[in-house]
């Protein structure tokens, strides 16, 4: 019995110390893999990246934006290894995302746009007459109808219109060739959409409803002097396009004194006064597309345009727009190689420079509209009186 006694004092001991020992050893295992830091710092593999702010990542994180600072901690998996975030009021040694990230783009475009809608609709407000009535025809004539992805597009001359052809026709498949290669006669003629105007008024009800619709504008002012040096300042286009002849031979015999047997016979060479006497004449002398109101081409208090574009700002505006559409992989809409002589600030204010006050007040009634309904400022060197 007493070695019995003995034995069982030594295995007591030799347990009390085996107990301390696991024990101690337990707790420094877990001490230490629990009050690991984690590191955020992004590896230097050649095996490409896996975090989420490089722009080129794909993977399991895509969704997490790469600050740590969050409300809360949050689990996140990263090649099926589960890592816990810790809350943090700030992390400067986190990596940022870019500033020049997309995301920016977007958020600034959407309050362009949003800007844009809330003048047009206010304005809207301001003449109620421009809600009343159906959809003119001439508006039906400029609405292009983009079956494929459901476009319509509301087309206005002098406003980038030629080249927004261009990119429905590559969308449409109409064309193969790169857009600078397609003409303007291609472009204007075989783009191979069929214009509102052509469908049944249940099916153009139809499409105003669902369709998502554009259009773009240009200042008034700038528009109607670029039109006037595209159809009458060049004579060799002018000499091309003989359907304008007929207003230039008008301007000439009723504007001009003593106006030589050629310049009535071919209307070459009809000056910009003269051109504007045509616009403010108060016989109300017909008006074509290139200088007719946008608002009358394209009745935008009657139809409640998706996407409302400026021709100065159309290289950010058609971006934003087919990138959100979802069209930007297959179509850009092309950037201008050099700039238009009537865009330039000295060539539009000398070119207004010659008009008169009347003048001035005249082109102002007509295009006042434009001026509200699109967001543009009122010229300087109007007259305060108007």
């Amino acid at each position: 019995m007493k070695v019995f006694g003995r034995y069982r004092q030594r295995w007591c001991v030799v347990g009390v110390v085996m107990t301390v020992f696991i024990t101690c050893t337990i707790y420094m295992a877990t001490h230490a893999v629990f009050d690991a830091d984690v590191d955020l710092t992004p590896p230097r593999s050649v095996h490409g990246p896996i975090y989420p702010w490089d722009k080129h990542y794909r993977g399991p994180l895509a969704n997490y934006d790469g600050d740590p600072s969050k409300e809360k901690a949050e689990d996140i998996i990263a090649n099926g290894v589960k890592v816990q975030v810790e809350a943090k009021k700030e992390d400067k040694a986190a990596p940022k995302p870019d500033k020049k990230v997309p995301v920016d783009f977007v958020s600034e475009q959407k309050a362009v746009q949003l800007s844009r809608h809330k003048q047009l609709e206010d304005t809207c407000k301001k003449y109620p007459q421009l809600h009343i009535g159906a959809i003119n025809v001439d508006t039906q004539r400029h609405i292009l109808v983009n079956e494929k992805h459901k476009l319509l597009y509301c087309f206005v001359p002098k406003v980038g219109c030629s080249n927004w052809k261009r990119v429905l026709m590559k969308l449409v498949g109409k064309s193969n060739k790169p857009l600078a290669e397609i003409t303007s006669d291609e472009a204007h003629y075989k783009h191979g959409m069929r214009r509102l105007q052509a469908y049944k008024p249940e099916d153009q009800k139809k499409m105003l409803e669902t369709y998502t619709k554009f259009v773009y504008a240009r200042n008034p002012f700038v528009r109607i002097l670029s039109a006037y040096k595209n159809k009458y300042g060049d004579v060799v286009m002018y000499r091309k396009e003989t359907y304008f002849h007929q207003f230039a031979k008008k301007m000439i015999k009723k504007y001009r004194e003593n106006p030589s047997q050629r310049a009535l016979e071919t209307g070459e060479n009809a000056t910009w006064t003269e051109f504007v006497k045509y616009l403010t004449d108060p016989a109300k002398n017909y008006f074509d597309d290139h200088w007719e109101e946008m608002f009358k081409l394209c009745s935008p208090c009657k139809i409640k345009y998706d996407y409302i574009g400026h021709l100065e700002t159309i290289g950010a505006d058609a971006k934003y727009m087919l990138d959100t559409l979802g069209l930007s992989s297959q179509v850009e809409y092309p950037s201008p190689k050099t700039s238009h002589p009537t865009n330039s600030t000295s060539t539009f204010e000398n070119s207004f420079s010659e008009l008169t006050i009347a003048q001035l007040k005249g082109l102002w009634q007509i295009y006042q509209k434009d001026f509200e309904l699109f967001g543009y400022e009122k010229p300087d060197f109007l007259p305060s009186t108007v």
